[in-house]
């Protein structure tokens, strides 16, 4: 046997044997890189914010601005679910499941135990401050929710914890990211490193304590807003600590105008966006971009108007006739002086195009104005007026008006309303308040405004502890498919 038939011999063995082997298995041939099973801690954090951007953006900060009326849902599904109060748990279950999946809780926890396993302190806080947030306002939203028990590979039904329980546990989440985020303070040097994944406040910090700080701060706000949720039911207490959590809060002011009508200081908690449609872009903007199912509100109008205030323009655009104007809790405009009819001719606004509309626009989620305006409110209520004045008129002398001098809670409030203009917790302030008077959708005598969403369809077919529209708690003081534990009382 020559050379080459000696080897094609060795060859073909070689080749036999390899056919009886694990030869077809391993990474890069079983894994196909299209379909992770898992993702690394960065990229579950990105899915993390671009989940969240469209739970703190989307359906639910709609609907919150039109229970609300500083919109109003004119057409379509924003008109049903929203100004009729109409929504159903087939309409909301992609809203409620996305805060335990496709970038909710579940990769928030499985980030938690990754940095906790690699001693990442920065990525530990940043996370816990997300789960903070995430579950603070799926509980004001939904009420009692699964959460100790949620995520858990091995227990398939999850108990519904109580809302007052998941608050508490919000708080503890918030503590500790704070304290991770205080334990890598001492050490950061340098500046911080966007290809970290940290969307929020990197890109705009530089340096990687200044990045840590405003996440610390942003926490606090965040403590302090989710304390004023319970004042209803715990009393001036929570008002207390509010205050002191605020007193840490998110203390960088505006710049410049511009910057403090649109909620863009340095330290305010701003989602990033991109240009592309269906991708990365605002998700207001990507909404509006395709359909004009929503007008400006007549009562966020009216107030603005009386007070010849800024954000007017800010927030609207003029329509054809150059007037601003707004539908009410019927989809109705309301026609200004000089507009003909028929309201076809003179429409209600809409939200301004040119800033608020645009793909990139950051959209504002925790402010510098919401502290200083919680501080208000909390000062306040405990006896402090000069205190409460002065945080008033820091926000309002930054946008451009003229300081009050005194405040009535009124005014606290109705300047609250206009500072957290898209933002989901403007509904959780009209729960608590009632300001300002809004009349609910319909004839008189007109139901109450929705006080919270229905769950989600799909929980209800997978988990038995959800319960019937019917047998809902509200509370100590009776049922309401309509309000949770800590809104007893309706406006």
């Amino acid at each position: 046997m020559n050379t080459c038939t000696k080897a094609g011999a060795v060859l073909a063995l070689t080749l036999v044997g390899a056919g009886c082997s694990d030869f077809l298995q391993g990474p890069g041939l079983t894994e196909n890189p299209n379909n992770p099973t898992t993702g690394t801690p960065l990229q579950q954090l990105i899915a993390v914010q671009a989940n969240m951007a469209a739970r703190l953006e989307g359906q639910l900060a709609r609907c919150a601005g039109v229970f609300t009326q500083q919109l109003i849902g004119s057409n379509n599904q924003q008109l049903s679910y929203c100004t009729q109060y109409g929504v159903t748990e087939s309409d909301i279950s992609g809203q409620m499941n996305g805060f335990y999946i496709g970038g909710g809780l579940l990769s928030m926890r499985a980030i938690e135990a990754a940095a906790e396993s690699s001693g990442d302190q920065v990525l530990l806080g940043i996370t816990k401050v997300w789960e903070g947030l995430a579950i603070g306002t799926a509980t004001s939203v939904w009420g009692d929710l699964p959460y100790s028990e949620a995520v858990n590979p091995d227990i398939a039904e999850p108990v519904l914890d109580s809302q007052e329980s998941i608050y508490a546990g919000v708080q503890t989440r918030l503590d500790e990211g704070i304290t991770a985020l205080q334990a890598a303070l001492g050490g950061a040097s340098g500046n911080c490193v966007p290809a970290e994944g940290d969307l929020i406040y990197c890109a705009a910090a530089g340096s990687r304590a200044t990045e840590i700080q405003r996440w610390i701060r942003a926490a606090y706000t965040l403590k302090a807003r989710f304390h004023l949720h319970l004042v209803e039911q715990h009393g001036n207490a929570e008002y207390g600590l509010a205050l002191a959590a605020a007193l840490n809060g998110i203390s960088e002011a505006p710049t410049n105008a511009t910057q403090a009508i649109n909620g863009q200081a340095p330290g305010d908690f701003r989602m990033f966006h991109g240009s592309v449609q269906d991708f990365d872009a605002n998700i207001w903007g990507e909404f509006l971009s395709t359909r004009q199912d929503l007008v400006a509100g007549n009562v966020l109008v009216q107030i603005l108007k009386a007070r010849s205030d800024p954000r007017l323009a800010a927030y609207f655009d003029a329509n054809a006739q150059g007037q601003f104007m707004g539908a009410d809790q019927n989809d109705s405009t309301i026609r200004a002086p000089g507009c003909p009819a028929p309201p076809a001719t003179c429409a209600a606004s809409v939200i301004n195009t040119t800033v608020r509309r645009q793909f990139t626009f950051r959209q504002p989620i925790v402010t510098w104005a919401e502290n200083q305006l919680i501080m208000a409110e909390a000062q306040y209520m405990t006896g402090d007026s000069a205190g409460a004045v002065a945080n008033v008129d820091a926000v309002r002398t930054a946008v451009g008006m003229p300081a009050l001098g005194n405040v009535s809670f009124a005014d606290v409030m109705t300047e609250k309303y206009i500072a957290m203009f898209q933002n989901v917790d403007v509904w959780s302030d009209y729960k608590r308040t009632c300001i300002p008077a809004v009349t609910p959708f319909g004839k008189p005598p007109a139901p109450e405004v929705l006080g919270r969403m229905p769950y989600g369809s799909a929980e209800r077919t997978s988990n038995p502890h959800i319960p019937l529209p019917s047998a809902y708690p509200a509370g100590t003081t009776g049922s309401s498919a309509v309000r949770n534990w800590n809104d007893p009382n309706h406006c």
